[in-house]
């Protein structure tokens, strides 16, 4: 019986439904529409760094996007910004964990809080 137990329990897949992400680049460039599967407990960023060439800084604690497919921010002018579900979760990409998110938008925008 534990035998059976462990099989059950290591063919279990810790995935989420998949999510649609889009990257908005504000440019000439064609907006990139993809379905992603992501593992529970995945975080915004980390889904961004999955399915997208992405630059990151540190400032303290802080990690910021600073390129998505060579697109560059541009301090206090341009910069990248994500929606789930179309809302703002007001929370740093490094930490929002996805869950039962359906959408993911990352947008290069000038810089301004939604």
């Amino acid at each position: 019986m534990k035998y059976f137990s462990l099989i059950l329990f290591f063919g279990l897949t810790l995935r989420a439904d998949p999510i649609e992400v889009t990257i908005i680049y504000g440019n000439d460039t064609p907006d990139k529409v993809i379905m992603a599967d992501y593992a529970e407990g995945t975080t915004a960023l980390e889904l961004l760094k999955q399915v997208s060439r992405v630059e990151t800084s540190q400032k303290g604690k802080f990690t910021f996007v600073r390129s998505v497919d060579g697109v560059r921010s541009v301090v206090g002018k341009f910069g990248w910004f994500y929606l789930i579900d179309g809302q703002s979760v007001h929370t740093m990409a490094q930490n929002y964990v996805l869950k039962d998110a359906k959408t993911m938008t990352w947008v290069y925008k000038v810089e301004a809080c939604y």
